[in-house]
């Protein structure tokens, strides 16, 4: 017997279930949260802009948040759990376009890094989709500069699973029940403006103040970013319900 609408609902919400999960164990993890006084020595040209672990009893000192490696190690989870559901749904899709083939592992939904790029792959990806299916699909604008939050999320999964754990503001502290001290993490570009608006604003300030850079400004904090990027894919999987049919 062929699945309703919302027997496919449900296996795809799996996924977002899984995900809001997270997202609650990642607000828990914020809220136990201590921002430590963790020390760093003001001009070290010493410290790499490398990941590198550092010591508490260093002159010049300013103050660096502090936080467990688990939070960071969370917040993969749940872009992936979302990324996934993106890829339960284009799979289902293929499922009632195609109800007689089996969908092939080339099967996703299509996000692309450029309108041009996403044209020359997606064929591949929607094959057996319905057309009305893969027209809903174009009008969400899957590419970076079309749709944000789609990209986002394709982006941030990528990073986590083949790349580096997200960054989170210029300099962070991490710690860990595994490892002895504290680990320096330090980018350029973060991932993400600090860990929750509210919580980050003083410290955070502080730090773009003594850098200089409007390029943290660009992004967001991690927790609101998250609660949106939940929100807006449990929003986007319902609203393709009556395709499901």
């Amino acid at each position: 017997m062929p699945l309703k609408a919302r027997d496919r609902i449900i296996l795809i919400r799996v996924k977002i279930e899984r995900a809001k999960k997270h997202l609650r164990d990642l607000a828990t993890e914020i809220l136990a949260l201590e921002h430590a006084a963790v020390v760093l020595m003001e001009n070290d040209t010493n410290i790499s802009p490398h990941p590198i672990a550092i010591r508490h009893e260093l002159p010049n000192i300013r103050t660096v948040p502090a936080i467990s490696f688990d939070t960071v190690s969370i917040a993969g989870d749940i872009v992936h759990n979302l990324r996934a559901a993106l890829d339960h749904l284009a799979h289902q899709l293929v499922l009632v376009g195609s109800p007689d083939t089996i969908p092939t592992r080339r099967i996703e939904f299509p996000i692309s890094e450029t309108v041009t790029k996403y044209e020359s792959e997606k064929a591949r990806k929607v094959e057996g989709m319905t057309p009305i299916a893969i027209e809903a699909i174009d009008r969400l604008k899957p590419y970076k500069g079309g749709n944000d939050a789609l990209w986002r999320i394709h982006e941030l999964d990528n990073i986590d699973k083949h790349r580096a754990l997200f960054t989170l503001a210029h300099d962070f502290i991490f710690t860990a029940d595994w490892f002895p001290g504290t680990y320096l993490l330090k980018t350029d570009n973060p991932d993400f403006a600090g860990i929750e608006a509210n919580v980050e604003q003083d410290i955070q300030t502080e730090i773009e103040e003594a850098i200089g850079d409007a390029k943290i400004a660009q992004s967001s904090a991690l927790l609101p970013s998250l609660h949106q990027l939940v929100d807006f894919v449990e929003n986007l999987v319902f609203n393709f319900e009556p395709l499901l049919e």
